[in-house]
């Protein structure tokens, strides 16, 4: 009854009822887009203006391993606290498959390493995060300044090409001519540093995170010039399905990550990392993973 009503006020048929089973006519297809855009501005309503405690759904967040170490079960409770009715779906997962999963529409919000500059997509951004090389003692570095150049003595360890810092690294190390003794990758943070605290190889890993195994004498800071710019971390979000509770969630990751801040203003303009499309470095990239 009331799809005849909504009929009789558009003075349009919206279903073609002369088969067997009631079809969408053109009209009523064309309705559709309407009827998903009203849907969005109710769920946004009720979202940003209605009581949090009885907002209900389904939100799917993906994010890299580094936030998962860090600040991730600061966001879970936040999230859990303000919508109680609120079910997350958690996607830990590498940069470059998240993005993918973003655009196929299997997430609804990734927090990762960027900017992710790309039509369609809105960042945020959480704060910035300072990398450097790092080694174990037993591997017998020296103690002193050195070049990209110099680290050709030593395996390298990296994380996996779908991760965000995989080509600035790669581009780094040609744009100073180093060759390369060998590079190891893998798609685990945690268990890269584990391959560089077992002295493995020279590892590129967080500063903050890994204090207390520097602390410790575990690991040592390696003095590499040129170093790389600090690495932003940003909340993704669709620009063409836009859906309010992951608005909500990038809210709150804006909220209670650690990272450092640069400015007020959560909004990140869309600059670009470094990224490279060259030849990867020579030597054998053992210990991929696919996520």
């Amino acid at each position: 009854m009331r799809i005849r009503d909504l009929e009789a006020a558009l003075a349009q048929e919206l279903f073609d009822r002369t088969a067997r089973t009631a079809r969408l006519t053109a009209k009523g297809q064309e309705l559709v887009g309407y009827a998903e855009r009203v849907m969005d501005l109710m769920a946004e309503i009720k979202t940003r203006i209605g009581d949090p405690t009885i907002v209900s759904g389904v939100v799917r967040v993906g994010v890299t391993e580094y936030v998962a170490l860090t600040w991730l079960p600061n966001l879970v409770r936040e999230l859990n606290g303000q919508f109680p009715r609120v079910t997350l779906e958690m996607n830990v997962d590498l940069t470059l498959s998240l993005i993918e999963k973003l655009r196929g529409g299997e997430i609804d919000l990734a927090l990762l390493p960027g900017p992710i500059v790309e039509p369609g997509l809105r960042n945020v951004s959480l704060g910035f995060v300072r990398f450097a090389w790092m080694t174990s003692p037993a591997l017998k570095v020296p103690d002193r300044s050195m070049t990209p150049r110099d680290l050709d003595n030593w395996p390298i360890l990296t994380l996996s090409k779908r991760s965000n810092l995989h080509a600035p690294l790669e581009r780094w190390f040609e744009e100073t001519g180093a060759v390369g003794h060998r590079t190891d990758t893998c798609n685990s943070l945690s268990v890269l540093a584990s391959w560089t605290i077992a002295g493995l190889g020279i590892g590129y890993l967080p500063v903050d995170h890994f204090g207390r195994d520097i602390r410790a004498g575990r690991l040592r800071v390696v003095d590499v010039a040129p170093k790389l710019p600090d690495l932003e971390y940003v909340a993704v979000l669709d620009r063409r399905h836009p859906q309010p509770l992951a608005q909500s969630v990038a809210d709150l990751a804006v909220k209670v990550n650690d990272f450092e801040r640069r400015s007020g203003d959560p909004e990140s303009p869309a600059t670009p990392v470094a990224r490279t499309s060259g030849p990867r470095r020579r030597g054998p990239a053992a210990k991929t993973g696919t996520p």
